[in-house]
Formats: C-alpha cells, sequence, structure tokens
C-alpha cells in the first residue's frame, strides 16, 4: 500500500483546524457543559500541528509536548469532562475514583518509565484510554436511562462520546501492532480513524440544538 503520509497528516490537521473553527463559532450554542471537552479537543490539535511543524524545522523531538500535553492533560480534561455530565450519585462517584486512579497512574509512570516526559509511553496511553472508556461507559448508561434517549440527534455529549469510542477503541490494535505493520498502513489507519471521528464531531456540532447554559 503507497499511502501519502504527509498528505494524510496535512488533511487531518486542516480538519481538525476546521472543527476548531466550528466550536468557537458555535459556543454560544454548545454551552458551558462541553468546555472541558472543547479546551482538551483544542489543545491536542494545537499540540499535534505545533509538533508538525516544529519537527519538521528542527529535526529535534517531540516527544514531552506530547507525554504532558496529550497524555496527561487532555485526558485529565476529557475524565473532568464526563465527571461534570454526570449526575447520578453513584456514578458520579465511580468517575471521582477514576480521575484518582488517572492521577496515581501518572506518578506510577513517572516511577516505572525511565525519563518519561522524553519517551512517549504507551503503557500510560493505554490506561489512559481504558479510563476514558470507562467514563464514556458510564455516561452512555447514564444517557440511555433518560430523557435525553428520546433526542440523542440534538444531544452534542453523545456525538463527542461515539467520536472518542471509535478513534480510541479503533487505535489500540493499530497502536499495538506498530512495530508490525508498514508505517504506510499504519498512518492510514490512523487517518481514516481521525477522519471517521472528526466527521462525527463535525455531524454532533451542527446537529446540536442544546440551549445556552448559564
Amino acid at each position: 500500500m503507497n499511502w501519502n503520509i504527509e498528505i494524510g497528516k496535512q488533511i487531518t490537521m486542516i480538519l481538525s483546524i476546521f472543527v476548531m473553527v466550528l466550536m468557537v463559532f458555535k459556543y454560544r450554542k454548545i454551552g458551558k457543559e462541553n468546555l472541558f471537552f472543547i479546551i482538551g479537543y483544542i489543545l491536542f490539535s494545537l499540540i499535534d500541528i505545533f509538533c508538525y511543524f516544529y519537527f519538521k524545522a528542527t529535526n529535534l523531538s517531540t516527544e514531552i509536548f506530547f507525554v504532558i500535553g496529550f497524555l496527561m492533560i487532555v485526558f485529565f480534561l476529557y475524565l473532568l469532562y464526563y465527571f461534570q455530565l454526570l449526575y447520578w450519585p453513584v456514578l458520579k462517584k465511580i468517575q471521582l475514583i477514576l480521575l484518582i486512579l488517572f492521577v496515581v497512574n501518572v506518578v506510577v509512570m513517572f516511577y516505572i518509565e525511565d525519563d518519561l516526559l522524553h519517551h512517549f509511553s504507551f503503557n500510560m496511553l493505554y490506561t489512559d484510554i481504558l479510563l476514558l472508556m470507562f467514563s464514556i461507559i458510564l455516561f452512555l448508561y447514564q444517557t440511555f436511562n433518560s430523557d435525553k434517549i428520546l433526542d440523542l440527534n440534538n444531544y452534542l455529549p453523545f456525538w463527542i462520546s461515539v467520536s472518542l469510542l471509535i478513534l480510541f477503541i479503533g487505535s489500540i490494535p493499530i497502536l499495538y501492532f506498530r512495530t508490525t505493520v508498514s508505517q504506510h498502513i499504519y498512518f492510514f489507519i490512523l487517518f481514516m480513524l481521525n477522519l471517521i471521528s472528526n466527521g462525527i464531531l463535525v455531524l454532533g456540532l451542527i446537529w446540536n440544538k442544546q440551549e445556552r447554559l448559564g
């Protein structure tokens, strides 16, 4: 397979910029309850774009930006996002435990990983994804047992959750087998996952009819 990796990365960046602009444009309609996700998504997109051009210009490692910005800050914001969305007391307590486990995981990784800040930890990534998946399951359980299920098309957090599920669950197999597949296949699959995930996010932003909060 002869996939053009550079074009794929550039299309992904353009798409993420479009999504960011759409988020800012529709912020009043989206409401404050999605703020943590918006900040996390914008931060991750800006890190990705910055690292692309930084590496092109300097040929220096960008691991530290992804470790701190993505593995630590972005995932923490996503977990906070679901903590804010959950209103059932039991589910909210479970989500708080997941947040604590996230912090514990960061501390443990600093202890067991050599030079964590300059070495992207896939073990940390897998744990982050697992915690995020549990958070989404809690949210979907709450949603499917509430009145929100009657109007899912207009409920942005549902589409955000579907987008994240596709992106991260789909990423696990290809990330795990990253050393056994060609770079072209690896980056093509990641490109398609980003394309589908962002496409769902765009649909959610367009369909959302949530009233302004606060």
